[in-house]
């Protein structure tokens, strides 16, 4: 090989003091970078865990509000769940619609402690009036997996309604809410509306 071709064959490379990365720098900024990563990544994840948790705690604080809620003014409520949709409303039941009320659901009597369907109109003898005061959509990306019931079961989809009585007691129900990857359960305790929150998808005995 001539001089010439050295130069030629070479004349691409940079000459000493122009800018460049050696293998050893290029290193280094691929563990720089896998470093960062690794401490970016968890939370990104906490994030969502962040919401669930939020989630989770509203809504148990909402079951305790109901049981006290039942007592203080001696009216039951209910808190319906709508699974498909996402969401879950307060709602306060009279035995009769009160007058000049406006238009409230209807819900037949349950057997078996069922939701009725229902809907606008005047409610007749033997008909429960339930009046939706406030509804609640769950965060972006966060829903219902089941809800748990002595007497319905386990409800994956549909709605689903939970009572509480004026005299203390709320139909115990275990509720598992989820953002894909991750799981909270609820239990409720029947005597107090005490709500215990757990980690993961928790199957409580009686289920």
């Amino acid at each position: 090989m001539t001089l010439k071709n050295v130069h030629t064959h070479f004349r691409g490379y940079p000459k000493e003091g122009q800018g460049g990365f050696t293998l050893i720098e290029l290193s280094l900024i691929i563990l720089l970078i896998g470093v960062v990563l690794v401490f970016a990544l968890p939370k990104l994840d906490n994030i969502g865990d962040t919401k669930l948790r939020t989630a989770a705690r509203r809504l148990s604080g909402t079951i305790q509000s109901l049981f006290d809620e039942s007592v203080l003014k001696k009216k039951p409520h209910q808190l319906i769940f709508d699974i498909t949709n996402r969401s879950y409303s307060i709602a306060a039941s009279h035995s009769s619609p009160p007058a000049n009320h406006p238009p409230t659901f209807f819900l037949p009597p349950l057997v078996g402690g069922g939701y009725g369907g229902g809907g606008e109109g005047e409610g007749g003898e033997g008909e429960e009036v339930v009046e939706i005061a406030k509804r609640v959509n769950l965060p972006d990306k966060i829903f219902i997996k089941d809800i748990v019931t002595l007497t319905d079961g386990r409800i994956t989809d549909g709605s689903v309604s939970i009572r509480f009585y004026p005299d203390g007691f709320v139909e115990k129900n275990i509720i598992h809410l989820s953002d894909g990857k991750k799981d909270y359960t609820l239990v409720t305790t029947p005597l107090t509306g005490k709500v215990k929150i757990m980690e993961g998808y928790v199957e409580v005995g009686g289920e």
